[in-house]
């Protein structure tokens, strides 16, 4: 052949090229036969042992704003100091190699060394057992991590040391992941590691969103608190190899409209290698942040009723505050208290502190999951039954002297069963008797009117039934149905304890607000709502909005209008004349209308040990717009001298109204959106985001602000 030919001529160049060629094609087919064939098992073994692993990745949760779009809860950038376990690998091997136990032998010189005869130390490796070696590699990791710990303590000016217990539980099961050495650390303290640590200390700084409410125990019992909750959700993966730490709702808004505010969690694939250790990252899908919802609570009112009880009652007392619009039945305000910081427990509550929060019984809210005997606020229903039963209300009832008390009254169900009253004796009309609140007079009337019609007026506004309202859990209450007090064993007692709101029934504040709203606004019952609309968490998604309707009506009383504005008048003058029980929550300028109740509380002995006293009101009487209720419990006092004052800096803000917001650091919501960007746009309240990698360069970004790959540069100075 031509290439064969030309070989044969005497041409040293030539032969020279072939050759060559021929020896990289040897040394080519060589290292294929050696890769593919005598090294196949190692990279096969190799292969096997790198493994994909998955991480959850929560996602941003939805604000709880009020019906103005004030923060009520909401996001925070929290930084944790954490130890990265993968970039201390080769630390390990070398403190191993330190600590590892060596023998030290003495050699003798050989016998023809005759001019040096001194012995020669020769250091050997010890063989170890398997347990031992285990054993030593245990001790090499803790020596490492501890002291990169200390260290970083003593940087950062807080002492810091390593729990054995979680840090082998890291190590074991969760290698891949950053082990939090100190959480949620200051700004001082993230200045000071930015300033002095190198990128390859082991030791970095992870970003992740945590709950936070600005206004601290304002509005608590509406908000709810959070706990440590990492299972998927509905529609989620359910299985994960890592999860990233995430919470949901245990009470309030954030328990009963969690699957809205929650979002969907993303999912990051990280390759392992047969040790744990990562190898490299990538997210596959993006977490979805949680959606916004809007309250019907204004802040305005919210803050001051609760401070005018905390004024008045002090924080350990047991009590509630309703405020409702009667025209749309949207809740503008509920007060529970005692009550605590649910930052506590987005931070992680302390045993002590909480065992204190359960010693006080401070996580319930009293406004609609207690119980409590109405008392004279009942009235105003037996009233309305009495006058569709024909009661003339200017007739006169004369009520007796109790005999152990002349100067008040009392009321003799026979010659020797009587109750007292509370008010003197003396003719009694129905308005007199409701301003005075006559326990005779109502007995009397109860009994009259026949406990049948007091049943049906009650059930009319749905005593004994839970008012629906949206995000909050409540109690049924407790109202005697028509064949309890049908039945041979209801005497004429029962019926007389009923009509003064005692015996057998037990309500709810906001069963009350709903009560006298629809006493106030004509005659309907409204369903109370609560919350306003639910948005998405970016203004520009362009994702639905659901709006929750107001106004809802329940049912409508079969009552004249009648006699609805007899007991209206009647319960203005509760307040505004001088003999009425409630004239310390009058306001010049706003006419109220209420009805003040003090109620016995008894043990399972029927023993006294304190009372619940109310101030139930709506205002003003020419055309209602709000119902305030306001419930203390306490062994000394009356609704009129208790509830009433309270009542009295929520009336004095519907005066003015609108006005200068009271809560000072109201943004408008539309400069607050483009102010205050979503949480991961910024790094810090103080801090700019073109400022991000001059100040933390080192600091775990995601787009939802909860976890990303490392950034590893050096600061721009």
């Amino acid at each position: 052949m031509l290439v064969f030919d030309e070989l044969k001529k005497n041409d040293l160049q030539l032969r020279l090229v072939a050759i060559m060629l021929l020896a990289g094609l040897f040394i080519l087919l060589t290292g294929l036969w050696w890769v593919q064939v005598v090294s196949s098992h190692k990279y096969q073994e190799h292969l096997t042992t790198q493994a994909y692993r998955t991480i959850r990745i929560p996602a941003v949760r939805g604000k709880i704003l009020d019906c103005e779009g004030r923060v009520l809860a909401e996001n925070r950038p929290r930084y944790d100091l954490c130890l990265y376990l993968d970039d201390l690998n080769d630390q390990f091997k070398d403190e191993y190699t330190r600590i590892k136990p060596v023998k030290i032998t003495a050699t003798p010189a050989p016998f023809w060394r005759f001019w040096n005869r001194s012995t020669t130390l020769v250091t050997n490796r010890v063989r170890l057992k398997p347990d031992e070696i285990n054993t030593l590699t245990w001790q090499a990791r803790y020596n490492v991590a501890s002291r990169i710990v200390t260290q970083a303590g003593k940087l950062l000016g807080q002492p810091l040391t390593l729990d054995w217990k979680k840090f082998a539980k890291a190590y074991e099961q969760e290698r891949a992941m950053p082990f939090t050495i100190l959480p949620d650390l200051t700004d001082a303290q993230i200045a000071r590691f930015e300033e002095n640590y190198s990128p390859d200390s082991g030791v970095n700084l992870q970003m992740q969103s945590v709950r936070e409410y600005p206004l601290n125990t304002t509005a608590a019992h509406l908000l709810g608190y959070m706990q440590r909750y990492d299972d998927s959700l509905s529609g989620e993966d359910s299985f994960y190899n890592y999860r990233l730490p995430d919470y949901r709702g245990t009470t309030g808004v954030e328990n009963k409209l969690n699957d809205a505010l929650h979002g969907q969690a993303g999912q990051e694939d990280v390759l392992v290698n047969n040790f744990g250790y990562r190898q490299s990252e990538s997210v596959s899908s993006e977490p979805v942040s949680g959606n916004n919802v809007v309250l019907t609570i204004d802040l305005d009112l919210q803050r001051a009723a609760e401070a005018s009880l905390l004024a008045h009652q002090g924080a350990d007392v047991s009590a509630a505050i309703v405020v409702m619009d009667v025209r749309s039945g949207d809740i503008l305000a509920m007060v529970s208290s005692p009550t605590y910081n649910p930052n506590d427990f987005a931070q992680g509550i302390s045993t002590e502190k909480y065992a204190q929060i359960q010693l006080a019984d401070a996580e319930k809210n009293r406004a609609t999951f207690e119980n409590y005997a109405p008392g004279s606020i009942f009235k105003p229903v037996v009233a309305l039954a009495a006058l569709e039963n024909g009661l003339n209300p200017n007739a006169i009832y004369n009520v007796q002297p109790n005999p152990n008390d002349p100067a008040h009254g009392c009321y003799y169900f026979s010659p020797r069963n009587w109750k007292r009253d509370t008010a003197p004796p003396g003719p009694y009309d129905l308005r007199k008797a409701l301003i005075h609140s006559s326990n005779a007079y109502f007995m009397n009337t109860g009994l009259h009117t026949g406990i049948e019609s007091i049943i049906r007026m009650g059930e009319e506004f749905h005593l004994g039934e839970r008012t629906g309202l949206t995000a909050l859990s409540e109690v049924r209450g407790i109202f005697p149905d028509l064949d309890q007090v049908t039945s041979r064993d209801w005497h004429d007692g029962d019926t007389g304890n009923v009509s003064i709101g005692q015996g057998g029934i037990a309500v709810t504040p906001i069963q009350i607000a709903v009560m006298y709203s629809a006493i106030a606004n004509g005659g309907t019952v409204l369903w109370p709502q609560l919350v306003k609309r639910i948005e998405p968490y970016d203004s520009v998604s362009g994702s639905a909005v659901k709006d929750f309707p107001s106004g809802v009506i329940r049912s409508q009383l079969t009552v004249h209008p009648r006699s609805l504005k007899i007991v209206q008048a009647a319960m203005l003058d509760d307040v505004e004349s001088s003999e009425g029980t409630g004239t310390a929550a009058a306001v010049k300028g706003l006419n109220i209308c209420a009805k003040t109740g003090t109620a016995e509380r008894q043990d399972e002995h029927n023993h006294r040990f304190g009372y619940n006293f109310w101030f139930a009101s709506f205002a003003p009487y020419e055309n209602p717009k709000y119902a305030v209720v306001v419930m203390v419990q306490g062994e000394h006092g009356s609704g009129g001298t208790t509830c009433a004052p309270i009542a009295l800096l929520p009336a004095r803000i519907f005066l003015r109204r609108p006005a200068q917001p009271f809560f000072q650091g109201y943004v408008p919501p539309l400069v607050r959106a483009n102010a205050r960007a979503t949480f991961p746009a910024r790094i810090s309240a103080r801090l700019r985001a073109a400022d991000r990698r001059r100040y933390f360069p080192r600091v775990r970004f995601h787009s939802n602000g909860v976890f990303q790959k490392r950034v590893r540069f050096r600061p721009v100075h």
